[in-house]
């Protein structure tokens, strides 16, 4: 095990990616997260006092979070992560978590905050509470240059010929379940298994955040890509924290503000992507 020694203070920032995606799956049931009995929050002074910031990250979801050649998770959330427990001065404990259970960790308690491209959604902000916006996105729709059924625009996909590949829990699904009833729907674990299932000609297209899937998709050999012009929404991404614990999100809040002001999250965001942010997040003191 690695550790990175935080700037100013004596102590470090630990990776230490505390449950895998089996194990989690195991603990946590993958419930829908209003099903899910929340177990009592920390508080930002609790937090502090234990030193230790437990942040739930998604290493399939490249490059938000991703392993290094160190079986180590990294990646553009990582290094948001390390950035916040440097300003909070507290150690950082990375804990591995799946599209699937990242909501119900978080209600568990077993984590403090989420990351992992969360986008913002009604149905979401039920269950749990957001920060001012740390990143956008653009859903659209993934596809391939040759498919069973042509597939040119949004409306081309409610057909009970056209194969969909979800990731569970991710914003697709219900977008999906809205627009594209007739369309035959796989929901699978992760993204590397999406991409499989296209890659083996058992599946058409998906609808995600491209941000989340144009550079994975162009490591899997075999295939012709294609993302569709017609995108379906532009998308707001906080980081997620459980309901009602006003404390912690008021400092990420505020922490999240001077990140963006300083270019620290635009500087990153162009270290793990290679481009700026499609839609940049407007400065706004005001949350």
């Amino acid at each position: 095990m690695t550790d990175a020694k935080t700037p100013g203070k004596s102590t470090t920032l630990t990776r230490r990616a505390t449950f895998g995606l089996a194990a989690a799956a195991a603990a946590v049931p993958v419930v829908a997260a209003t099903s899910v009995a929340p177990a009592s929050a920390r508080p930002l002074e609790d937090v502090l006092s234990s030193e230790t910031l437990r942040v739930g990250i998604n290493p399939t979801l490249v490059p938000f979070g991703v392993f290094n050649d160190r079986n180590q998770i990294d990646g553009f959330d990582y290094d948001i992560a390390v950035e916040l427990a440097r300003l909070m001065n507290v150690e950082l404990e990375v804990v591995q978590v799946g599209s699937p259970d990242r909501i119900p960790f978080l209600q568990a308690d077993r984590i403090d905050i989420v990351l992992g491209a969360i986008t913002r959604t009604v149905a979401r902000a039920l269950v749990i509470d957001y920060t001012i916006p740390l990143h956008t996105q653009t859903v659209a729709v993934l596809t391939k240059e040759e498919t069973a059924v042509p597939i040119s625009g949004l409306s081309d996909l409610n057909n009970p010929d056209v194969r969909l590949v979800q990731v569970r829990g991710t914003i697709g699904v219900p977008w999906i379940e809205a627009n594209a009833p007739e369309a035959q729907l796989t929901l699978l674990d992760n993204y590397p298994d999406t991409f499989r299932a296209m890659q083996q000609g058992r599946a058409d297209a998906m609808v995600d955040v491209i941000e989340s899937v144009v550079i994975p998709m162009q490591d899997v050999a075999g295939v012709e890509w294609k993302i569709l012009d017609e995108t379906i929404s532009n998308t707001w991404v906080g980081v997620g924290v459980q309901k009602g614990n006003h404390t912690l999100r008021d400092f990420l809040n505020i922490a999240l503000f001077e990140m963006h002001q300083n270019g620290f999250v635009d500087a990153t965001w162009e270290k793990w992507f290679g481009v700026p942010m499609q839609t940049p997040v407007p400065l706004n003191p005001i949350f």
